[in-house]
């Protein structure tokens, strides 16, 4: 799906008239005045596989991209928000189910007009009721591998139930890291 971005011409911090300067070999939007740089556009998003009793959670997305597909829950991170503490709300709203992350097992990363990276984790089952958030899931549910078969499954969604077995743990949450920000936080092998 074509991403149709408005590009800047003035500067959002400034307000002065934006010029165009080659900064690592890419022409850049930049501000004479106060040094704003328009990077890029992107996008950060992040999934959860969550097995529980041997069968996967998945939902059946309601609008595109990817209507009708069936695909582990997710979506966007706010600009604020650990990725962590995303996914967990992405799952909740969209699934009723409360989980927590394991370890982080894929990333897929898909630069084009507007950079899009998803972060995939592996979850731990805490509870809930499931129930379907209307506004974006049509049905939702436990399956099982061999149920999956049947589904329309995407590509990356397929890769997430692989990345979920595999013998290696994934990057895990280092709590104990002293980082400069409060909401900085490291995902590393231990």
């Amino acid at each position: 799906m074509p991403y149709n971005s408005t590009p800047y011409n003035y500067c959002p911090v400034c307000g002065q008239t934006l010029q165009e300067t080659v900064i690592d070999n890419y022409l850049r939007k930049t501000c004479p005045v106060c040094s704003f740089v328009h990077w890029g556009d992107y996008s950060l998003g992040v999934g959860g596989v969550l097995w529980h009793e041997g069968k996967v959670l998945l939902v059946q997305r309601r609008h595109n991209p990817g209507k009708g597909m069936w695909t582990i829950p997710g979506g966007y991170v706010n600009q604020d928000e650990p990725i962590g503490d995303a996914v967990k709300r992405e799952i909740f709203e969209e699934t009723g189910i409360r989980t927590k992350p394991l370890s982080l097992i894929a990333l897929h990363d898909r630069p084009s007009e507007k950079h899009d990276a998803y972060i995939i984790f592996l979850m731990d089952y805490l509870g809930g009721t499931l129930q379907g958030q209307d506004e974006e899931v049509s049905n939702l549910g436990f399956f099982t591998l061999e149920e999956c078969q049947n589904l329309a499954l995407p590509s990356v969604t397929l890769q997430a139930l692989k990345a979920s077995h595999s013998a290696t743990p994934g990057l895990t949450l280092n709590s104990k890291a002293e980082l400069l920000s409060p909401l900085s936080a490291i995902y590393q092998i231990f």
